[in-house]
């Protein structure tokens, strides 16, 4: 793997949220208890920018911004991903994602990025996050700042692998974030907790997953040191949440769910 980058891993599953959840999205006392759950540390408030046409996301590119209800900074996140043939358990598909990562010069000698190889339920992405830090001495707790600051946000901390992405013109990133949407917020609650010996964390938001009411997205995420440990740490969660009734067999990538939804003007 030389000149590559070094991935974390991560696991991410999604929960069904009738059978883990009450009506207020608090954990029931019998998931609750197996998964051994924590209260909730507070709560994050999570956007995105993007046009109406979603451009960035079609060039595999997320803007993100994030903030605690007692931080004092915005976390914005730059992110492209690539995608992982199969459900990521073969490591020579593993490998072919971060060769194609490394042609458009995401490799083991930029340490601007954390490479992290996602696995889904039978999905899997190797992501590359360029990680600021802003401060938001103006804000409410939990508040992100609103369209036309989010959109002047996201153009001035752009960092360059996006402003020059090759296969777009010079200042076409620049120019998709000044007419950007805002994509939420949407506030999510978090639950440390525990299962087959491996620390892991719930997190409940709230989201509209078509028309109609709102529902409850539960995901859990545990992290992994290699491949393989990730694969069967996937394979063992499955299998303890499964005949519980607890696991939603579909996919956990709810950035999909919060750009899908027509955002507020």
């Amino acid at each position: 793997m030389a000149g590559c980058a070094e991935p974390t891993y991560q696991v991410k599953l999604l929960l069904d949220p009738a059978t883990v959840l009450d009506a207020d999205g608090h954990p029931l006392a019998g998931p609750a208890a197996a998964l051994r759950l924590a209260g909730a540390v507070g709560f994050e408030s999570a956007q995105y920018v993007d046009d109406e046409r979603l451009s960035l996301a079609a060039q595999r590119w997320i803007i993100r911004m994030r903030r605690d209800g007692d931080e004092d900074r915005i976390r914005l996140t730059y992110k492209t991903r690539f995608a992982i043939e199969g459900d990521g358990a073969d490591p020579a598909a593993v490998q072919r994602a971060l060769d194609i990562a490394g042609t458009v010069n995401f490799g083991a000698n930029d340490t601007n990025y954390v490479p992290q190889v996602n696995l889904g339920y039978a999905r899997a992405t190797l992501d590359f996050c360029n990680k600021k830090r802003e401060p938001a001495p103006h804000l409410a707790p939990g508040e992100l700042p609103g369209p036309e600051a989010s959109r002047a946000l996201a153009r001035d901390r752009m960092p360059g692998k996006l402003r020059k992405w090759s296969p777009k013109p010079p200042g076409w990133a620049e120019s998709v974030a000044a007419n950007s949407l805002v994509y939420g917020p949407v506030r999510q609650t978090n639950h440390g907790g525990r299962l087959l010996g491996r620390a892991l964390e719930m997190q409940v938001t709230p989201l509209r997953t078509g028309p109609g009411e709102p529902a409850w997205f539960a995901e859990i995420t545990a992290k992994a040191a290699t491949l393989r440990e990730a694969v069967d740490l996937r394979s063992h969660l499955i299998a303890a949440l499964r005949p519980q009734g607890w696991l939603l067999e579909r996919e956990a990538f709810k950035t999909d769910l919060i750009l899908a939804p027509r955002p507020r003007p």
